[in-house]
């Protein structure tokens, strides 16, 4: 039995696949955070522990086994959170989630003495607060960091908490800031920068390829001959469960808004504003990254009707199908009714909400990657709202697919689950011609209201 998990910034998951690659029930549980603030996110690594081993305990329930029928663990995670320990794994520190923006004056200095190379080496335009490396630098300046430190990568923490060694996978490294995508391996400029080694970093491999686990570090129960797989980072994971190609890229409504695609064999940059990396097996993939979606869905509704429920809003919104009269929204202004263009009735505004997020996700350039012959994929908890990618459709003018295989599947495929996304029934969504133009008409008056200086922070 082969058990696959997907460690989200929300939740955490998990499923039990039999060798011919039946899915048993999904378990999961809340990723619990013991900070999370509007520049702060941080997790306990050691209940972090504890929860993903309870959530493997629950997912074998659900499959009616024990942890001594598990052959191998697969995980694919979200990126950029990590902490430091020691050579014993006790934490040094807390686990600082992706989202945690305090290390906004160290990215900045960084940008200075790694900006000229950094896109070609690690795939990101510049460096960002949210990563690794700036939040690394951030914990040197306060003391928090020492020859013996080592940086653990949040699925790697997992790995080790099964028995296995301190070891990223190179997708998910390639998005710490740290690690050199042309040269595959840890990037020895950026550790310069740190005053810290290459080794702090551990091992690095390739998704997919199995590791050991040691009987002194791995918890009672467990088979002696379990694997490890570390899977990529959780975007990558749902790609290739959907059998993602090049000119079929992916788009998920989640808390952020992602547009991930498969580029072909050569390597990046592929464009100005894209995060690029290593696609496991061959080749590399383009990320486009709107960081509030589903997030700025969630506020809008706070706002507009006191509480969070995504279908009435979905429902009040569409009721009267595509308002000319409508106001615009930007989702990276969301916290203030200033993500407005101008006030209107709550409808009307809950309208301009859903539209406003695909239109962002539109102007990153999501609908020039589509080849004639292809469509895209939709992921995510917004990608099950129905009239909303409806809509998203059609502000494209593309088809939209909606597979039913997700990032659990993706991490079971890199584990060795014979799974066929072909082969999985999916929900296609046509766009209308005539709410095409409609809609191409206000994506243009939109594009005049936001000027391009509106960031996507």
């Amino acid at each position: 039995m082969i058990l696959a998990a997907d460690i989200g910034s929300t939740w955490l998951k998990a499923a039990v696949f039999a060798p011919d690659g039946q899915r048993f029930p999904t378990a999961e549980t809340v990723l619990k955070y013991r900070l999370r603030s509007a520049e702060q996110a941080e997790i306990d690594p050691l209940d972090l522990r504890r929860s993903f081993l309870d959530l493997i305990d629950q997912a074998l329930r659900l499959a009616g086994c024990s942890r001594g029928d598990l052959k191998r663990v697969s995980i694919t995670s979200q990126a950029q959170t990590f902490f430091l320990c020691d050579a014993d794994d006790t934490p040094l520190t807390p686990m600082f989630s992706w989202t945690d923006a305090r290390a906004t004056a160290e990215a900045d200095d960084l940008q200075g003495q790694l900006g000229s190379t950094f896109h070609q080496h690690t795939g990101f335009p510049e460096i960002s607060p949210l990563s690794t490396l700036a939040k690394v630098r951030w914990l040197a300046s306060h003391g928090d960091v020492d020859s013996e430190a080592r940086i653990v990568q949040i699925s790697s923490w997992l790995a080790m908490s099964l028995g296995a060694p301190h070891t990223t996978d190179t997708n998910l490294a390639a998005m710490s800031g740290l690690f050199s995508i042309p040269e595959n391996k840890w990037w020895g400029a950026a550790f310069d920068t740190l005053d810290l080694t290459i080794q702090q970093a551990g091992a690095a491999v390739e998704p997919g390829v199995p590791l050991t686990t040691s009987t002194g570090r791995r918890p009672p129960g467990f088979s002696p001959d379990l694997e490890v797989i570390l899977a990529a980072n959780d975007h990558t994971a749902g790609a290739i469960a959907c059998g993602c190609i090049p000119g079929s890229p992916v788009l998920t409504l989640g808390t952020a808004g992602v547009i991930y695609r498969h580029a072909g064999e050569k390597d990046g940059p592929f464009s100005p504003g894209g995060i690029w990396g290593p696609f496991p097996g061959h080749g590399y993939y383009e990320l486009l990254f709107l960081p509030h979606a589903c997030s700025a869905l969630d506020w809008a509704d706070k706002f507009l009707f006191g509480a969070v429920d995504s279908a009435r809003f979905v429902e009040t919104a569409l009721a009267d199908g595509i308002p000319q009269d409508a106001p615009f929204f930007h989702p990276s202004r969301w916290g203030s009714k200033d993500a407005w263009s101008s006030p209107a009735t709550p409808a009307a505004m809950a309208y301009a909400t859903l539209e406003g997020i695909a239109f962002a996700m539109h102007d990153l350039g999501g609908s020039t990657l589509v080849t004639d012959e292809g469509a895209i994929t939709v992921l995510g908890g917004g990608g099950r709202l129905d009239a909303w990618v409806q809509l998203t459709a059609e502000a494209f003018g593309k088809t939209f697919i909606r597979s039913s295989r997700d990032g659990i599947d993706g991490a079971a495929i890199l584990a060795g689950v014979p799974l066929d996304p072909a082969a999985e029934p999916a929900v296609t969504f046509l766009p209308d011609p005539a709410r095409c133009e409609l809609l191409k008409e206000r994506f243009h008056r939109w594009q005049t209201t936001f000027t391009p200086t509106t960031a996507y922070v």
